[in-house]
């Protein structure tokens, strides 16, 4: 054991306080808090390093139970790269550092030579949005970072932006072998409660990590924090007993006015923050305007790359440094509403802040002197009427408790102090996880507009009177091209590009869903052509004015528009009243370098062509345009046609029963399934599509299968056909079950169903039989492994298809 502290220091850069080495002894144990409660400044996010080493330290004791995932989920209004960047650091020094070569050889023991850091990082936004590190090998450790929307709707088979493909795929994933962190829990309890119940019915683990925690009488870890706070030269105590003085201005007639006053007042690091986007961009403007300064905004919907960029924003920088700023330091500025909260380790000298209740304020008071390193003013601003009557019981309640403080927000006081209930937000209602509900959310090959009725998951994510549903904005340069009837552009043919092509974080941004129904499909640009890729990645194409009718179709997906639609400023705030302007860089969908797309240019050097779509005139006899789009290549070019049917059956039964044996699953069905599951792409149709000549031994990928050529036919039903006769004598019913659904659904289908055009049309009546067992199968496994049980194991075979083809270049989307 002595060896944590040593890795923890080569592998953080610091010495670990006591409770990180608690916490590590917790683990290895196989102990797992359910409850997390830690100070500001008390090095949270090390639960990632901490969880890292005790499992490593589990597998030279030959007994893992600790899961081989986290995911480190946030609230949605955060800056979340702050604890990817963390978590890529420790990849990086895992991989990089000479002195780890022992702790990189132990995980890399887990999951076998990847290739690549025995570490997988991902997040579900930002600049390193989801790069499927995480779901490519579910044996090797990985960390996953997102916000509630996005990890909890893809814990309950409903990912946002997901399509059929990847929805079983990702429950499975994080509900078995993964510990959930959810990071400031407390302003998160609809989702607190959801992890916590699936957590008794699944095979993943819960934390709840948070400084102000809901429950009291429930002893979280650590106990006490005393050993860290005697250290010698102890950095803990030194935050955790950082001056915070609070003034509680009197009670004003116009805050915003007084906040303003305030905050034009120069001083060192001054973060204000505000209720709303509209009073922030108003704020930062009077700032700039006195000051001849730059003012950075942190909202809440900015888009993606403005947000990402903040990071490397020299303003922000001031604001991220660990050290107190010279006397000579000219002053800045930082405004925010409740995204500058948490997720990012914000420090000022002087804090502004209108009136929330005391949950939020805690929050933001952890901004103010967060490394201990100078003294820290905070300044709270509100009007009377803002604590009177029934609506401000909470807001007074918050105030009452403020007062008691002695006009200290230091960590220590609000530990020794919490706020009382009446004082914290109001629990929204929680809706109860009831079992049918997972039975509906798990039949993922239905889609949502052919099943209008089945519940949204929303509620159990956000609670019953949370905030309004939300929707993304994009703008992308081909939408008008796209959508334009007279080129005769299919959804099927938009669905395809998105994806190929999809649209990521960083073009991204939020807004409620129906404040941007009513800006925009009543107004000048209700007849505007678009796109809404919907929350389960299905397309639908029209005016906005049609698109945007019923809000329910639109809620968290994706409305892409022509560019000029709204008024994009240089913080990636949109303003639907204003006219777009040349200057705003709409289509941002290139900026990474790793994809290109052209209208009628050529193939640019260093990317393969992925997709055309050819714009035609309303007659379809002559060519208009066409739009092409690409990705870089990958290592050495290799051609699909190379790779034989029956040497790519071989190669992922091999990589299938690794996994399996890896992972305690039955390797004897993995392998079978393997040597079978694309067994009926030797058919002569699907051959035909793919391009292999008559005669010609039957291949297993293609540069281009041509889809219109299957006429809706299903390679895996047809090994489904294929392998219903030819189970094993020594299976169990158990075992053929799991081995032809295995088969089934390794491309998302089956759950529960297949649509008759993916049937053999050789053998239509048997086609309706085998598919309606496979309905009925499904229903027997679930209640064998349960919803995630079995979800996992088709992610673990699905992910031995990817491995076995990862020398290939980038899979064409209907292979």
């Amino acid at each position: 054991m002595s060896s944590f502290r040593q890795y923890f220091r080569t592998i953080s850069g610091f010495d670990p306080f006591f409770w990180q080495e608690e916490l590590f002894h917790e683990f290895v144990s196989g102990e797992i808090p359910t409850r997390i409660d830690l100070p500001t400044g008390a090095g949270k996010t090390s639960v990632m390093t901490v969880w890292l080493l005790a499992l490593a330290e589990q597998v030279r004791h030959g007994t893992v139970n600790l899961p081989r995932r986290i995911a480190w989920v946030v609230d949605r209004r955060v800056v979340v790269d702050q604890a990817t960047v963390e978590a890529e650091r420790l990849a990086a020094n895992l991989d990089q550092k000479a002195e780890l070569t022992e702790l990189r050889d132990t995980l890399t023991g887990l999951c076998g030579p990847t290739g690549t850091s025995p570490l997988a990082v991902s997040t579900l936004r930002g600049e390193r949005e989801d790069n499927r590190a995480w779901s490519k090998n579910p044996s090797r450790p990985a960390i996953v970072i997102g916000t509630v929307d996005m990890i909890g709707s893809r814990l309950l088979f409903s990912g946002y932006g997901d399509g059929r493909w990847s929805r079983g795929q990702h429950a499975g994933l994080l509900g078995m072998d993964v510990l959930i962190v959810n990071d400031e829990a407390h302003l998160t309890p609809a989702f607190a409660q959801l992890i916590c119940t699936v957590s008794q019915r699944s095979g993943m683990r819960a934390i709840l990590l948070s400084a102000t925690q809901r429950e009291r009488g429930v002893d979280p870890f650590p106990m006490n924090l005393d050993n860290d706070l005697v250290a010698p030269g102890s950095t803990f105590a030194k935050r955790f007993r950082a001056v915070k003085q609070l003034h509680i201005v009197d009670p004003v007639e116009k805050p915003e006015d007084t906040i303003t006053e305030l905050a034009l007042r120069p001083d060192r690091r001054t973060i204000v923050f505000v209720r709303s986007p509209k009073d922030a961009r108003k704020l930062g403007a009077a700032i700039e305007k006195q000051h001849k300064v730059r003012v950075p905004l942190i909202t809440g919907v900015q888009r993606g790359k403005e947000r990402d960029e903040l990071l490397d924003d020299d303003v922000v920088k001031r604001f991220l440094s660990k050290d107190a700023p010279m006397p000579e330091s000219p002053p800045c500025w930082l405004v925010a509403t409740s995204a500058g909260e948490v997720g990012i380790d914000l420090s000022a000298d002087r804090l502004i802040t209108d009136l929330d209740t005391a949950d939020h304020l805690l929050q933001r008071f952890g901004r103010l002197n967060r490394f201990g390193n100078s003294k820290g003013a905070a300044f709270l601003v509100y009007a009377e009427k803002q604590i009177q009557g029934e609506a401000g019981v909470r807001l007074k309640a918050t105030v009452d408790y403020l007062r008691t403080l002695g006009g200290s927000v230091s960590p220590e006081v609000l530990r020794n102090q919490p706020p009382p209930q009446a004082a914290m937000s109001a629990t929204p209602k929680l809706a109860p996880l009831l079992p049918w509900l997972i039975d509906v959310w798990s039949l993922t090959s239905i889609r949502a507009a052919d099943w209008p009725s089945r519940p949204a998951v929303e509620t159990w994510l956000r609670g019953e009177e949370a905030s309004p549903p939300e929707t993304y904005v994009a703008w992308r340069d081909e939408t008008g091209d796209l959508t334009d009837p007279l080129h005769g552009v299919t959804e099927e043919e938009i669905e395809e590009m998105f994806d190929v092509f999809p649209v990521r974080a960083y073009e991204r941004l939020k807004q409620y869903t129906g404040e941007l129904c009513k800006a925009l499909r009543d107004s000048r640009y209700g007849g505007t052509r678009a796109i809404v890729i919907g929350s389960d990645a299905t397309v639908r194409t029209g005016t906005l004015e049609e698109l945007l009718k019923e809000e329910r179709a639109v809620r968290y997906g994706t409305l892409v528009l022509p560019p000029g639609v709204g008024y994009l400023d240089p913080n990636g705030m949109v303003d639907w009243t204003r006219d777009g302007s040349a200057a705003s860089n709409y289509d941002v969908s290139e900026i990474q370098g790793d994809r290109k797309k052209s209208r009628n240019g050529t193939e640019p050097l260093g990317f393969r062509k992925r997709l055309t779509i050819e714009l035609t005139q309303e007659d379809d006899s002559e060519l208009v345009a066409t739009w092409a789009y690409y990705s870089a290549q990958k290592g050495k070019k290799q051609e699909y046609g190379s790779l034989l049917l029956e040497i790519h059956l071989q190669q992922v039964a091999d990589v299938a029963a690794d996994l399996a044996r890896r992972l305690n699953m039955n390797e004897r069905v993995f392998r079978w399934a393997g040597e079978w599951h694309d067994r009926g792409k030797d058919r002569v149709v699907w051959q035909w599509a793919a391009g292999n000549p008559a005669g010609s031994p039957p291949v297993a990928k293609s540069e281009r299968v041509e889809g219109w050529r299957l006429g809706g036919y299903r390679h895996e039903f047809g090994s489904l056909m294929d392998a219903e006769s030819k189970l094993p004598a020594d299976f169990s019913p158990e075992e053929g079950d799991l081995a032809l659904h295995l088969i089934a659904s390794h491309h998302g289908w089956a759950r529960p169903h297949f649509e008759e055009r993916a049937y053999d049309k050789d053998s239509v009546r048997r086609s309706r039989s085998v598919a309606l067992e496979c309905t009925q199968r499904l229903g027997r496994l679930q209640q064998r492994y349960g919803a995630w049980g079995l979800a996992y194991q088709e992610a673990v075979f699905r992910s031995a298809d990817a491995i076995a083809s990862s020398e290939l270049p980038e899979l064409p989307t209907n292979a």
